[in-house]
């Protein structure tokens, strides 16, 4: 019998699975995610469903998982957006307890939607995490050299901790200045509080972040306390069913840098979860980009909830220099993906300042949802316009069979939506009104693609874009073609659970990070000093549960011009530097400097540093052999229907395919709509869609 690789990836309306039998077989399963329960009917139903394709609907499949469940999750984002984490506490030094309150001067406008920035006396801070009653000041400093001038006060930690403790706090954060550069303080701390509160979740900023700037050092720490006790509960709810229902191995969890760790060592530091779900999606596409025959995608993710945007160049996901959630800026190593509130189930909106037609941020997510889902939900959203115009096929079901999902969505529902608050009162007919909420919801993610390509210094037109997620292949020629980029990859059936398909087939990566000081000119036995304090460690800690036998090692540093504020990751050669490599990847940097920012950002005549390095050691994983393309029984025609392309214009009779039966070298001409698993693919006039060997259906614009 075939053993199973599985991932799973929660988004804000569906729970996604995707199951790869050891023959190369892959399976897919959906369900509705369900936030009531803290995910985890939806976790279980999406691999319910993904076995059910493959005839196992006894609950067999998890005894035979006998390589690792991968499971990314939105559920520490949610826990931070709706505010519903621990009661939480902070230890700092003395004198900046009000860091995160004062936060950047840009605190007000951060995280904003560009219509809320055109409204200055609308924005605002946001509420800290910590409230200032449960923030206490402790007498210690560490210099920037790692020096300690100011003792530790013990006395002071321990009645900061009962304190806290008669609080009711769940969870202590400890942040530190300068303790990047000497965490000794923060550890001796952490073990006075760990005495004194047992059964408080204690997180230290020195593990979390070793990035220099104690602001967005300080909000990782606090993230990191504040989501970690529910969602260490939930993890830890999940490994026991698991376990119950005949799992024997130990569930894996997603990280935003784009590995996988297990869940003993991924608990404690739950914020490295935040934004893994469309990391998957980048590591799906890094997967195929041999297949595709380029090293260069943009990766768009259209969900339910959000448009998510990452890029991949020369094979490799770019690193991201921070990280936003909500109006919070922290620096932990994760990848770059920039999202917007553009998904199928983001709600249209009648602007009530200047009478204009918007679109998001705020969604429907699975509970409403969309007004066509018919589980109560009366605002219009993308997903209603999609129905009405004819891109979504009226058979359509979404989700899996079951309790779980398995609905079929209702037309009137969605016509009585869009047409009492958005065509009526704009004067517009329906399906005209529809239209304008999806050109506007395509020229939010068209600017989203535009602000990441070209703001990275890319010109979109040298990369191919991959389309993915519930609703991104309905919408992909409308991104697109305002961009310029004339060709379109949708990853076959795969493409509404393309993140799980990606969460599957990552590696095993963990990550060890040191603060440093190093100016030009670097020395090469310095730095490989420096990596083998890393790789020892790492050692050390990795031999308890890893065979050391299988890494294979990423060295990374992060490096900027003397006297700016701002870095960037630079990947460094594996092999033992020499001058002559110094020399090289110095001269690479400043070239990719120079294309990040361009030419007049430059600093003649100012040196190089290194603030960070950061060693990766990681294990392959992923599926070889693997069978994406499923020809399904029966003709691909299914006859037409009305398709609405532009305003104006009317109904176009428009041929149907069935995308699982179209035949390997196929090429259907536009107009024409492709219906595929839980979405489909808008070709409009005078476009074709091809299916290649690969099961992927490429788009050409013509």
């Amino acid at each position: 019998m075939s053993g199973f690789a599985c991932g799973v990836d929660i988004g804000g309306t569906f729970t996604d699975c995707v199951l790869i039998a050891d023959d190369g077989r892959v399976a897919y399963g959906k369900a509705l995610s369900s936030p009531d329960d803290s995910f985890r009917s939806g976790f279980f139903g999406s691999i319910d469903a993904a076995a059910a394709q493959l005839g196992l609907d006894d609950g067999g499949v998890y005894t035979r998982m006998d390589r690792l469940i991968s499971h990314g999750s939105t559920v520490a984002t949610n826990i931070v957006v709706e505010r519903k984490g621990a009661r939480i506490g902070l230890l700092t030094t003395k004198g900046f307890e009000d860091t995160v309150r004062i936060m950047r001067g840009m605190g007000r406008a951060t995280g904003e939607p560009p219509e809320t920035l055109l409204k200055v006396a609308e924005t605002f801070k946001p509420e800290p995490l910590v409230p200032a009653e449960r923030v206490y000041g402790i007498a210690e400093r560490i210099d920037s050299l790692g020096d300690e001038v100011v003792a530790l006060d013990e006395d002071g930690v321990a009645a900061a901790a009962d304190a806290l403790v008669a609080a009711g706090v769940d969870t202590i954060a400890i942040a530190f200045l300068w303790s990047v550069r000497n965490a000794a303080h923060e550890e001796r701390a952490r073990d006075i509080v760990a005495a004194r509160a047992p059964g408080v979740f204690v997180t230290i900023s020195s593990e979390i972040s070793k990035a220099v700037g104690e602001y967005e050092r300080f909000v990782a720490t606090l993230i990191n306390a504040y989501v970690g006790p529910v969602t260490s509960r939930y993890l830890d709810g999940v490994q026991d069913r698991l376990t119950e229902i005949g799992f024997a191995g130990e569930l894996h969890i997603m990280q935003c840098h784009g590995g996988m760790v297990p869940l003993r060592v991924g608990a404690d530091r739950p914020i490295f979860t935040i934004g893994s779900g469309p990391v998957g999606g980048l590591i799906g596409c890094a997967r195929v980009c041999e297949q595709l025959g380029t090293g260069n995608i943009i990766a768009s993710d259209m969900g339910g909830t959000s448009f998510d945007v990452g890029i991949i160049r020369d094979g490799e996901p770019l690193a991201a220099e921070e990280t936003l959630l909500g109006k919070f800026r922290y620096r932990v190593p994760a990848l770059e993906v920039v999202s917007i509130g553009a998904g199928g189930g983001s709600i249209a909106w009648i602007d009530r300042h200047g009478g204009g037609l918007r679109v998001g941020p705020h969604s429907a997510s699975s509970l409403p949802g969309p007004a066509c889902y018919g589980r109560g939900g009366t605002e219009p959203t993308v997903t209603d316009a999609d129905l009405i115009l004819g891109y979504i096929a009226p058979e359509a079901t979404f989700g899996t069979s079951g309790e779980r999902g398995g609905f079929h969505p209702q037309p009137e529902l969605a016509e009585r939506a869009i047409r009492e608050r958005i065509a009526e009162p704009l004067g517009l007919s329906l399906t005209d009104a529809a239209l304008g909420i999806v050109e506007v919801a395509n020229a939010k993610m068209a600017a989203a693609l535009e602000n990441e390509i070209i703001g990275r210094g890319f010109d979109p037109r040298d990369f191919t874009l991959m389309s993915y997620g519930g609703a991104g292949p309905f919408h992909a020629v409308g991104y697109a073609a305002e961009l310029g980029i004339d060709t379109i990859v949708v990853p076959g059936e795969a493409a509404s659970v393309w993140s799980a398909f990606g969460i599957s087939q990552a590696d095993i990566r963990y990550q060890f990070e040191e603060s440093v000081v190093r100016q030009e000119p670097f020395s090469p036995q310095e730095l490989e000093a420096d990596f083998g304090g890393l790789r020892e460690r790492a050692l050390a800690t990795l031999s308890e549960r890893e065979d050391p036998g299988a890494f294979s090692f990423r060295r990374y540093a992060r490096m900027r011009f003397q006297w700016q504020l701002h870095e960037l990751e630079f990947r460094l050669p594996d092999e033992p530097l020499t001058e002559d490599r110094v020399r090289e990847f110095t001269a690479a940097f400043v070239a990719m400097y120079q294309e990040r920012y361009g030419e007049a950002a430059l600093l003649p005549g100012a040196r190089l540093e290194i603030v960070s390095l950061r060693l990766e050691p990681a294990i392959a994983m992923g599926s070889g052999g693997l069978d994406r393309l499923t020809i399904a029984d029966g003709p691909a025609e299914k006859g037409s229907r009305p398709v609405y392309f532009e305003r104006g214009a009317g109904a176009v009779d428009t041929p149907a395919f069935r995308g699982d039966a179209l035949a390997a070298g196929r090429v259907v001409e536009g107009p024409a709509v492709v219906d595929l698993a839980i979405t489909g693919i808008v070709v409009p006039p005078g476009s074709t869609c091809e299916r290649r060997e690969t099961g992927d259906f490429v788009l050409r614009l013509h």
